[in-house]
């Protein structure tokens, strides 16, 4: 399946994991539009930087945070810069962080077009 058609997130997992809680779903959602953003930015600051410790932990960050959303394609392009980072080889640094950019912007774009939790 091209990435462009990949799923961005497994909402019904998500969800599963929220015991079926919409409005918990969409709030987490909410936090994570605001971490992953400041952890991406970081992240590629530390790829230009050739921070490979910063990578490793931004990257992490990240990986994490989607896991816990369930958006598989964001977390495996995150798992793989942490794993340059914890291998302080940086040399696939920009391939990866454009693979990475790529699916990062799919995801906000999807997750944008949620509703908000209800108040």
């Amino acid at each position: 399946m091209p990435d462009d058609q990949e799923p961005v997130l497994n909402k019904q997992a998500a969800l599963e994991l929220c015991d079926d809680d919409e409005d918990l779903f969409l709030e987490i959602v909410q936090a994570y539009l605001e971490d992953a953003m400041e952890h991406s930015k970081h992240l590629l600051y530390a790829l230009e930087a050739g921070d490979a410790h910063q990578v490793e932990e931004r990257a992490h960050a990240i990986k994490g945070a989607s896991s816990n959303i369930c958006a598989g394609p964001v977390r495996e392009a995150a798992q793989l810069l942490e794993r340059a980072g914890r291998s302080e080889d940086l040399s696939e640094g920009p391939q990866l962080y454009k693979v990475f950019k790529k699916k990062f912007k799919r995801l906000l774009e999807h997750l944008n077009s949620l509703p908000p939790p209800s108040a």
